[in-house]
């Protein structure tokens, strides 16, 4: 029996916690093998945030453990989230555990804050994905799971709450198989505690180790749960059901792990002559670690971390399994050419990308790294690639949460923040500034994607004064979070910023009072909504104009037709070829050709009084498309869903100038949308409810009738073997019986059904309230945007008549 126990005074011991947190400065090795960049990702409430507090206890981070609901946790340091109870900003913070260094980064659940996952998930090297054992696999999971598969980060999941009644491990794992389309390994299995008259006690107490074959139990005694012992599980237990499905789980595990590993058939065949008990724990668990980082499959472990269970075990599995920097692909990067490169870890040139920007009231702006070639030394000259001007290096740090530490250096694979920023921004790319090469060719490192905003609201200073702090403490706001858009109406005046929804800009509103201090009144909440052409159009455009005492010409010929197809099933390759960029649901071409006519002005002929370079007007004419679009006809939103094309730019010798082409492409593009039919479009949102079965029918009718809404389908909560033919997929994957576990849980659970319906945001605003009326309180709901969809003539004129006021 191993018992394991929590000293301070033990520095030896695996599961010790130091006094204080493992500061970079005393861990030099620490060398890139034992880093590991992880995430925290999860649909809100899932115990993301508690999660992250255990961890951080068991590390000697902190003395005590934060809580929720207390409005004490490290990683929700801000007012507002500790008001709410809620993660708003990914915060990052740095430990050690079991001789390796983790940068962990705790990520929002909540819709709103999407942008805040993407940005994290570009940097990681891998994840934690916390699943609610009761809910099983939720809609916001979906999300953040679908994001993590476009950066094709290795995960883990972690089974969290099986503490509550209506909890069902097994449930959970097919679901995502089902939901998710992984293949979930099982590597624990739950113990239950029915028979304890404490309520404390009751439900899980202790976990199977499928790997080893041991049980880890913690000591009731000590309810912070730092005293576990892993004992052999046949001393350990003499539930014979427990023990059959245990053997059954080894057993699948490792027959799961022969389809896609095949070290371990080798190990199976040679050395436990093929027998699935007798394949050591040291070949498993290597084995699991490649398939993981491979993407091939998912460990999944369980526990409770409210209840102080099963947290240890998952912070050995983040360095048992998850890839360190080393273990991922090398960085890919791209010239201006339009050529790409892979840039490896040893490559003693520097290359980073900055994924996130906070402003410090002390500090100012702080920008925070991923460096993934060379090192960022204190003191170094940047050069940002993306904005093409250098950068001063004044300080460098280690972030713990709020609280930081300076460092010397930030080296290949690690993540830090650099103060002195002024110019760099969210997926800016930095260069030592003596990189010729890479400043002269344009590297650049992937971008990340900005999601668009659906909400926005005017913001008015109290005074003539404040109007210049409003706007400083505005401009701070997009620089931290690129969801947010800030612009001027220019009919009203007014000074409007846009959100992902009601609660971003909530949190907007709060920021401004009370953490920049200025004084000004946020509007009415509005929908963002896009406009669109129905028809196909064309316009030639000339813009003439006198220019601060200058004369500034350029004509053009555009055209515009609606793009039917969904973009996203769009062969992006294919457009690449055919000289086509897609931006913003756009589909964009810049036809710029050297003619020969000498009849008409044309490059050939004036080309060389004007000294443009063709690539130079290529791109003055693509920024005016983009100019063009962002402003549509019909009541000044951005368009989508077109397909636009320049061609036939004319020069007029000296009088040409890249400003003058840019403005009367843009000019074309408004012409040709003025011709083509304009209309509106208003943001389509995915809406998941959760509700008992006899509510269905109430919620049901008010999302398709009172809320314009189409339902989509209807499926329970728990979902069977047998629904949707998928037995011969389920099949394929263990996952335990909750009967054998849960017993008396699942037996009085009554699952609760999903509708999910496809309804126009504008009507889903009080959608909460109006739902807790309908199910008296016990239904939920989560949505997401998934494009924009034409309304009918008669809301058209109602939004135009509201928005213009007449």
């Amino acid at each position: 029996m191993l018992q394991v126990k929590r000293k301070r005074e033990d520095p030896s011991s695996s599961y010790c916690q130091t006094e204080s947190p493992l500061l970079p400065s005393d861990s030099k090795d620490f060398t890139i093998p034992k880093t590991r960049n992880i995430g925290i990702i999860a649909h809100i409430d899932a115990g993301k945030t508690t999660t992250s507090e255990r961890m951080l206890y068991y590390a000697g981070v902190t003395k005590r453990i934060g809580d929720i609901d207390d409005g004490d946790t490290v990683m929700d340091y801000l007012a507002a989230e500790r008001e709410r109870g809620i993660t708003i900003n990914s915060a990052a913070i740095t430990f050690g555990w079991q001789g390796h260094r983790i940068n962990l980064i705790d990520t929002p659940g909540h819709v709103d804050f999407t942008m805040e996952v993407e940005r994290a998930v570009r940097v990681l090297d891998g994840a934690v994905t916390i699943l609610d054992g009761v809910a099983g696999v939720e809609a916001q999971t979906e999300t953040v799971w679908k994001q993590a598969d476009r950066y094709e980060i290795p995960r883990i999941a972690f089974v969290n709450k099986l503490d509550r009644t209506g909890a069902a491990f097994g449930r959970t794992v097919r679901e995502m198989w089902k939901k998710l389309r992984t293949r979930p390994l099982v590597v624990q299995l739950p113990v239950m505690n029915e028979e304890s008259m404490d309520e404390r006690h009751k439900g899980l107490k202790a976990v199977v180790d499928l790997v080893t074959m041991e049980m880890i139990q913690w000591d009731e005694a000590h309810a912070d749960g730092s005293v576990l012992k892993r004992i052999p599980l046949e001393a350990a237990t003499t539930d014979r059901a427990l023990l059959e499905e245990a053997v059954k789980g080894r057993t699948a595990l490792v027959e799961a792990l022969a389809e896609m590993d095949d070290a371990i058939v080798e190990t199976f065949f040679d050395e436990a002559d093929g027998d699935h008990m007798r394949v050591n724990a040291e070949a498993v668990k290597a084995a699991i670690r490649r398939v993981t980082v491979a993407n091939k499959a998912v460990p999944v472990l369980c526990g409770a971390a409210f209840k102080n269970l099963g947290v240890q075990p998952l912070l050995n599995a983040v360095i048992d399994y998850l890839p360190s920097p080393l273990d991922r692909p090398s960085a890919m990067v791209t010239y201006s050419s339009g050529k790409t490169a892979l840039i490896p870890l040893n490559d003693s040139h520097l290359c980073a990308l900055a994924f996130k920007v906070v402003h410090d009231a002390k500090r100012g702006p702080m920008v925070y790294v991923k460096v993934y070639s060379g090192k960022i030394n204190t003191r170094m000259t940047l050069f940002n690639t993306t904005t093409r001007g250098k950068e001063r290096v004044n300080k460098l740090l280690q972030m713990y949460a709020k609280d930081v530490e300076e460092i010397p250096s930030i080296g290949a694979g690690n993540i830090g923040v650099i103060v002195g920023l002024k110019d760099t921004r969210t997926g800016d790319t930095l260069v030592q500034s003596n990189d010729t090469n890479a400043i002269k060719k344009g590297l650049q490192l992937g971008n990340i994607d900005i999601p668009s905003p659906a909400f926005f609201s005017a913001v008015e200073p109290a005074s003539v004064s404040e109007e210049e702090a409003v706007t400083n403490a505005l401009k701070n706001l997009v620089r931290e979070d690129p969801s947010l858009k800030v612009w001027t109406d220019e009919e009203s005046g007014q000074l409007l910023v846009s959100g992902m929804g009601e609660l971003h800009l909530e949190i907007v509103k709060d920021r401004l009072l009370n953490d920049f201090k200025v004084k000004a009144e946020m509007g009415k909440m509005r929908i963002s909504y896009r406009e669109t052409c129905q028809s196909e159009a064309n316009a030639s455009a000339v813009y003439d104009k006198e220019v601060m005492g200058k004369r500034a010409r350029a004509a053009c010929h555009v055209e515009i037709s609606p793009i039917h197809e969904d973009l996203e099933q769009t062969d992006a390759k294919q457009i690449l070829e055919e000289g086509w960029i897609a931006n913003a649901g756009n589909q964009l071409a810049a036809e710029v050709t050297l003619a020969d006519d000498d009849s008409s002005p044309s490059f050939a002929s004036e080309n060389t009084a004007t000294q443009l370079h063709p690539e130079d007007m290529k791109q003055a004419v693509h920024n005016g498309l983009l100019a063009g679009l962002a402003r549509g006809a019909v009541l000044g939103f951005p368009l989508t869903k077109l397909r636009v094309k320049a061609y036939d730019l004319q020069t007029f010798g000296p009088d040409t100038t890249l400003g003058a082409i840019s403005a009367c492409v843009s000019h074309g593009v408004y012409e040709a949308v003025q011709k083509a039919s304009p209309c509106l479009l208003e943001p389509m949102m995915e809406v998941y409810t959760e509700v008992n079965e006899n509510h269905i029918g109430n919620v049901v009718s008010d999302l398709s009738g009172t809320r314009r809404g189409h339902v989509i389908g209807l499926e329970s909560s728990a979902l069977g073997d047998d629904q949707d033919g998928t037995i011969s997929e389920h099949a394929q994957v263990y996952a335990p019986e909750d009967s054998l576990l849960v017993k008396s849980d699942v037996d009085g659970y009554k699952p609760k059904q999903v509708i999910k319906a496809h309804v126009p945001l504008s009507s889903m605003l009080g959608y909460s309230s109006a739902l807790r009326s309908l199910t008296g309180g016990s239904g939920s709901f989560s949505m997401r945007v998934i494009g924009y969809g034409e309304m009918s003539k008669d809301r058209e004129r109602s939004v135009i008549s509201e928005m213009k006021g007449f």
